[in-house]
């Protein structure tokens, strides 16, 4: 699953270096994203986990790894809390968690203005980056407006900063990984012990070096590695 800014071409780069024979993956697009930019909905947590469930159960996979990615880590939380006996492990990729991300009035006003603002969208991916170069950050904009909804964006934004279920996924006992660069400024190692760390018991957490909030197209091989490592072991 992929964040609030762009669809599952996030993941494009990714793609050459992942086992498909170990694995099948399937890239999901929520309500107003790339290949379901055209479906309206109520745009909540409950609502994406409740589609993403209806996938496996069309894919007819009754045990299953999700990955989610920023906005999509509380989703992997709260598919995991819905249907435990069904989710193999979780791995949350520099991601939100179950208590939301609470913004001062100021950040808020930041991020409701890359709505619309290409400029403000710019620098919040080289925020979040650690300050790479215009062209990702003039490439990524291009993509997000691409791939994202307008009608949308609001309202995911306002599931992100009120969104909270700390209670449903505490002492959860799925298998997790917890992905984060060590250049993404706003979810850090310290976020994580707070969130996903302390909840969950069979938690691990991986920081990767020289890298922000995109790990899957900032060293896509590195990511593969990584997050293959955590499945293999887990596998069944």
């Amino acid at each position: 699953m992929h964040d609030w800014l762009g669809d599952h071409s996030s993941y494009d780069a990714v793609l050459p270096w992942l086992d498909g024979q170990a694995f099948t993956y399937v890239f999901a697009d929520l309500r107003g994203y790339g290949q379901s930019i055209e479906l309206g909905g109520e745009f909540t947590v409950e609502e994406i986990a409740a589609d993403c469930l209806m996938l496996a159960d069309e894919l007819g996979w009754r045990r299953f790894h999700l990955i989610g990615h920023s906005m999509t880590g509380m989703i992997t939380q709260r598919i995991a809390a819905d249907v435990p006996s069904r989710v193999a492990s979780a791995i949350a990729v520099c991601p939100v968690s179950a208590a939301g991300n609470r913004l001062s009035p100021e950040a808020l006003a930041f991020f409701v203005s890359t709505i619309e603002d290409d400029d403000a969208l710019r620098r919040l991916f080289q925020f979040v980056t650690g300050g790479l170069s215009e062209g990702w950050a003039d490439r990524k904009v291009q993509q997000s407006r691409a791939t994202v909804a307008p009608a949308c964006r609001r309202q995911y934004l306002e599931m992100l900063v009120t969104a909270d279920f700390v209670e449903d996924v505490q002492g959860l006992e799925t298998p997790y990984l917890i992905v984060i660069g060590d250049k993404d400024p706003g979810l850090d190692a310290a976020a994580m012990r707070r969130t996903f760390l302390a909840w969950h018991p069979n938690a691990e957490l991986h920081v990767v070096p020289n890298c922000g909030h995109y790990p899957m197209q900032e060293c896509p091989p590195y990511f593969a590695t990584v997050i293959e490592g955590f499945l293999k072991r887990g596998a069944s």
